[in-house]
């Protein structure tokens, strides 16, 4: 089965002009204009463009290289977006410590612990690839879910309430923490602030969680 038409966006020169744009805001002294979403996007349009060469066949790339240059794809990625969520919440890159730089790598660890699995379904002849655009926003989720956590570190140690819309379906964690206000830290030790596949929530907080933290002063959103 081939992509869809859905999927040809994501790996459009559109997508390709605006991951140009990025690494031209990360670039040298212009890197502090990049957002977090930008980056998350010019991650989603690299994995994108790597799937297309993957599905595609022939001698364009085989599924090790996959593996590999998806693997290093995560980690550069996710160190821009950690630098740039870092700066976005105020702080100063040369004060980001070691348990600071433990978040990234667990991130990094953990994310490309997944590769070899995504790449298993890919070239799965009984996937259906109509999925693919959903498993990529997925991946993109994640990685602004990083961002928005160090933005959350650099403001401090800030008070969040956990609060949103119940949606079709709220599990009974998002329920027990819903209106509730702890400082930062204390939704970290328990490890409550990942997105997708967090096994602390019956909801794993994929997108049919709409729950998010805010900050409690003045309620902007922190953390999606």
């Amino acid at each position: 089965m081939g992509i869809n038409a859905e999927f040809t966006p994501i790996i459009s020169s559109t997508h390709h002009q605006a991951a140009g744009r990025v690494a031209r805001l990360l670039s040298h002294a212009l890197k502090a204009e990049a957002t977090i979403d930008d980056v998350a996007s010019g991650f989603e349009n690299d994995l994108g463009d790597l799937i297309q060469s993957l599905l595609r066949g022939g001698h364009r790339l085989s599924k090790s290289d996959f593996r590999r240059d998806v693997k290093k794809l995560i980690k550069d990625w996710a160190k821009q977006i950690f630098n740039v969520g870092w700066e976005e919440g105020g702080g100063d890159i040369a004060d980001i410590e070691s348990d600071d730089l433990a978040l990234l790598e667990e991130f990094t660890q953990e994310q490309q612990g997944h590769v070899n699995d995504f790449s298993d379904w890919l070239t799965d002849k009984e996937s259906d690839l109509d999925d693919v655009p959903d498993r990529v926003s997925l991946w993109a989720e994640s990685m602004t879910n990083l961002g928005q956590q160090a933005r959350a570190r650099a403001m401090g140690d800030p008070s969040l309430r956990f609060d949103g819309d119940d949606g079709e379906e709220s599990c009974e964690e998002c329920q027990e923490y819903k209106g509730q206000t702890h400082r930062l830290s204390w939704w970290e030790k328990r490890d409550l602030t990942k997105r997708n596949g967090n096994e602390n929530y019956g909801c794993k907080r994929f997108d049919n969680c709409h729950h998010s933290f805010f900050h409690a002063r003045t309620g902007e959103k922190v953390i999606d």
